[in-house]
C-alpha cells in the first residue's frame, strides 16, 4: 500500500502542473470568450450575415426576441437553428444594427446591453431601442438567447406612443458610434 500512495503524489502533481500550463487564467479565458461569441453574433447580425450569426448558436438553441407574440416571441420561442435562421433573416430585412453598451458575465451566463436600430422603430420615430439581454454559453456556442425592451430607457418606453417617422440612413449603422 505503501507504493501506491508514493506513486499518487507525484502524479497528482505531475497532473496539476499539466492541466495548470494551458492558460494561467482559465476563468477569466472563458469570460473573454464567452463575451467574443456574443459580439461576435451581434456584429455578424448587423453586417447582414445570417450564416455568421447563426455559426454561434447550439444546433439546439433557443432563441426569444423582444416581442411578446409571433415567431420567436416570448410566447413561442424559436427551438433550434431552423426558426433562428427566420428570426435573424427578419431582422435583416428592416436593415438592424446592434450596438453591444455593456456585458457582464457569471459563470456560463452572459447579461447586458445593446442598442437596436432598425426601419420599423425608424417609421415609428424612434432612432433606437435599448434592449437587454440573457445568453447561456456554457461551450462555445450559445444554447439561449432571450432580449427584452429596456423600459428604463425614456426613448425605448417611448415606442409605446405614435410619433413622427425618422429617415433612414444609407446604410442600416451608418453615423453609430
Amino acid at each position: 500500500m505503501r507504493s501506491w500512495v508514493t506513486g499518487l503524489v507525484p502524479a497528482t502533481f505531475i497532473a496539476v502542473v499539466l492541466l495548470s500550463m494551458g492558460n494561467p487564467h482559465p476563468a477569466a479565458a472563458q469570460q473573454s470568450e464567452r463575451v467574443a461569441v456574443v459580439r461576435g453574433f451581434l456584429d455578424a447580425w448587423s453586417r447582414h450575415d445570417v450564416d455568421a450569426a447563426l455559426s454561434a448558436f447550439a444546433d439546439d438553441a433557443v432563441f426569444i426576441a423582444a416581442r411578446p407574440t409571433g415567431p420567436c416571441g416570448a410566447q413561442t420561442p424559436c427551438t433550434g437553428l431552423a426558426g433562428i435562421r427566420q428570426q435573424l433573416e427578419f431582422a435583416v430585412g428592416i436593415n438592424i444594427c446592434q450596438t453591444l453598451r455593456n456585458v457582464q458575465v457569471s459563470g456560463a451566463v452572459v447579461t447586458g446591453q445593446f442598442e437596436t436600430r432598425t426601419d420599423i422603430d425608424r417609421a415609428n420615430g424612434v432612432e433606437r431601442v435599448v434592449r437587454v439581454f440573457m445568453a447561456q454559453i456554457p461551450n462555445d456556442k450559445i444554447t439561449f438567447f432571450a432580449l427584452v425592451n429596456d423600459l428604463s430607457d425614456p426613448q425605448t418606453a417611448g415606442t409605446q406612443a405614435p410619433r413622427a417617422p425618422l429617415p433612414n440612413p444609407a446604410t442600416s449603422c451608418a453615423g453609430v458610434v
